[in-house]
């Protein structure tokens, strides 16, 4: 493994921790300074989609969530958020429009499938579930 591949995952681990400890001022700021340093970093457009939905910038998230899907389509996370984050919105119309494209990016992955055919269903019925 590279010295940039351990530093950028050392990165990765550290927005983890502090996402999951929900101190998005730690996060964002490590997730900032990744993008600044390259700004094709799908995960770092994940992650400050995620602070974004936290901080309820929605329009912001999506920004995020949509660039990281345009880095790598096979993201499922960045499908998935975007999806919910436009039912958070009651935009229905446009989340099963993002399922779709998903399913058109990924036609062989069954998780994306699976979405497609479960995820705004199931929002929809029991609210946020994480």
């Amino acid at each position: 493994m590279e010295l940039d591949e351990i530093k950028n995952k050392e990165i990765i681990e550290s927005i983890n921790k502090y996402l999951t400890m929900r101190d998005n001022d730690k996060a964002l700021a490590i997730i900032n300074d990744l993008l600044d340093k390259d700004p094709s970093n799908e995960q770092g457009w994940l992650y400050l989609g995620i602070v974004n939905r936290r901080l309820d910038k929605l329009d912001d998230a999506i920004k995020c969530f949509e660039t990281a899907t345009d880095l790598n389509s096979t993201l499922i996370e960045a499908w998935g958020l975007l999806t919910i984050t436009f039912i958070d919105m009651k935009n229905i119309k446009l989340a099963k429009k993002v399922m779709e494209k998903a399913v058109e990016f990924n036609p062989l992955d069954e998780k994306i499938q699976f979405y497609s055919e479960n995820l705004i269903r199931v929002y929809e019925k029991f609210g946020p579930f994480f």
